[in-house]
């Protein structure tokens, strides 16, 4: 994590920002009354949130775990994958 002032974030905005977007760091900027906080970009953010979302999915967690350790070739092609929306996923809809 980057540290900056809020004076030095304040005089050259775009400088200290900039890794944020580039290597998506994060901004820890100080302020004198101790109300810091941080900066990611909306990239990360996003990201963040998508995360958070699928915690709270129950069975989620273990289901991705272990889909991570399963064997490619033991997996379902994706265009045999039931994407659970009336369609197979590389088919169109079958109601247009």
């Amino acid at each position: 994590m980057l540290e900056t002032t809020a004076t030095k974030l304040r005089k050259n905005l775009p400088k200290e920002i900039e890794p944020c977007f580039n290597s998506h760091e994060t901004l820890h900027v100080k302020q004198r009354d101790d109300k810091d906080f941080v900066i990611i970009s909306a990239e990360d953010w996003r990201a963040i949130e998508e995360t958070l979302f699928l915690n709270q999915m129950p069975g989620m967690v273990a289901s991705i775990h272990e889909a991570s350790v399963e064997p490619l070739d033991k997996g379902v092609q994706l265009q045999d994958l039931d994407c659970g929306c009336g369609r197979i996923m590389n088919k169109p809809y079958a109601n247009r």
